[in-house]
């Protein structure tokens, strides 16, 4: 595999399992809920969106459905496909938050240990009911018959080859430069060590990505890299083929999840639900119903989990049972405590650098024995075991720590406001 595909395949799974820790910073990041079944709703959101979108005959598939949403909205109107898979989407996540509605009931009074134990045995439950149960999704046999949204399309085309390598090597190179101005930036105002650290990084990328196809001669390898977003082999005149097309679009629901949820914790309702994780006995104090707080921080971030989900079981093209097992779970609470628990920004940072370590470390398969691929495959989790004890022993807070709120106050001391009593461009909660 080319360097570049390697790398369209890594972006692409961090932006589905970005989105999917993104929705468990929700929950315990920002409101303090271990929810060590968040799986289960990553799970239900893929099942429901490929059986809303699927047709509705389909050979070797026996459970509820298809309801072909694209087919329907297709024939309504031009472009009708899309908003079908996009509904599909949509009722993906409502499924996933109205299970976590149910779940979440009967649990939210439980303490932070019983509720983390239960969440996990309901997952557990969830998933030996969707593998065992035929007549519900197909049972193990899973479902093959996923609909991926305009792959009749591509690969597009901008005209000649020449335009498009202009065109998409030239935005290729944007990238790379945005990427490195926000590193450079960030390196800037970071501490000695973090600088070190970030600039290590930096140098490791650069000498795998780009200096290795040059020293192997490989002038070919090293232009596909530089030009990732281009592909010479789409088509007769090369293009943007449907992979490359993938990552830029589960990246923009990455995006917009991201947008939606910063808005939320620097809203108000957010500054709720960290006191309600902070000392829940303070809102209840001021007045404030933190139990049904809790349950609306349960649904969004459950519903963030459902679209990853979706984005999931297009990636991979079919879904069963044992794909959703809970160490996804546990790798997205790994992901949460390297980047930055309470930080979306970190969430996104450390699913980047868990699966370039466990997809990355890969590579070591070329240069080890096949007869001890089964130890390598351990000793790559031993590794990511490691990387999150030193970041605990001298991180604590996560690689970018808890980030900074947008409170409605000025830098610096705000003058009191003599009106209300209160601060000067406080909200008002709720």
């Amino acid at each position: 595999m080319a360097l570049a595909d390697f790398l369209i395949t890594l972006l692409t799974f961090v932006a589905i399992y970005g989105l999917f820790g993104v929705g468990l910073n929700v929950k315990y990041g920002f409101t303090g809920l271990v929810d060590f079944g968040h799986v289960a709703y990553f799970m239900i959101g893929a099942y429901v969106t490929v059986v809303l979108t699927m047709p509705a005959s389909v050979q070797g598939y026996g459970g509820i459905g298809g309801f072909d949403l694209p087919a329907l909205f297709g024939a309504l109107f031009p472009g009708g496909a899309l908003v079908g898979w996009f509904v599909g989407i949509a009722g993906g996540m409502v499924a996933a938050a109205l299970v976590s509605l149910l779940v979440g009931v009967p649990t939210l009074r439980l303490r932070e240990d019983y509720l983390a134990i239960t969440a996990l045995g309901i997952a557990t439950i969830l998933t030996a009911v969707f593998e065992n149960e035929e007549w519900l999704f197909n049972g193990p046999f899973g479902v093959r018959s996923v609909y991926q949204p305009l792959a009749g399309v591509f690969p597009v085309s901008l005209g000649s080859f020449t335009l498009n390598m202009v065109v998409l090597g030239g935005l290729s190179v944007v990238t790379f430069l945005a990427g490195g101005f926000l590193v450079v930036r960030y390196a800037r105002d970071a501490g000695g060590r973090t600088r070190a650290l970030v600039g290590a990084a930096a140098a490791v990328f650069v000498l795998w990505y780009f200096v290795q196809p040059l020293l192997g001669g490989g002038m070919v390898e090293l232009q596909t890299n530089v030009m990732w977003l281009f592909d010479p082999t789409a088509g007769p005149e090369g293009g943007l083929d449907y992979d490359r097309f993938f990552l830029l679009f589960a990246t923009a629901l990455l995006g917009a999840g991201y947008w939606w949820v910063e808005r939320t914790v620097n809203s108000p309702y957010g500054r709720v639900l960290r006191a309600v994780r902070d000392d829940e006995d303070v809102p209840k104090a001021l007045g404030k119903d933190t139990y049904r707080y809790k349950i609306q921080a349960m649904m969004v971030g459950s519903g963030l989990g459902g679209a990853a989900g979706a984005l999931y079981a297009i990636q991979l093209g079919f879904i069963s049972p044992e794909q959703f097992a809970s160490t996804l779970t546990f790798f997205a609470f790994t992901a949460v405590i390297i980047g930055g628990t309470a930080n979306n920004a970190g969430v996104i940072l450390g699913t980047a650098v868990f699966w370039l370590i466990n997809s990355g470390t890969r590579f070591l398969n070329d240069f080890v024995p096949s007869e001890f691929s089964v130890q390598l495959a351990a000793a790559r989790l031993m590794l990511i075991g490691a990387l999150l004890i030193v970041i605990l022993y001298y991180r604590p807070e996560g690689l970018l720590g808890e980030q900074e709120y947008d409170v409605g106050v000025a830098d610096g001391d705000a003058p009191p406001d003599r009106t209300t009593g209160g601060v000067a461009g406080g909200g008002t909660d709720d």
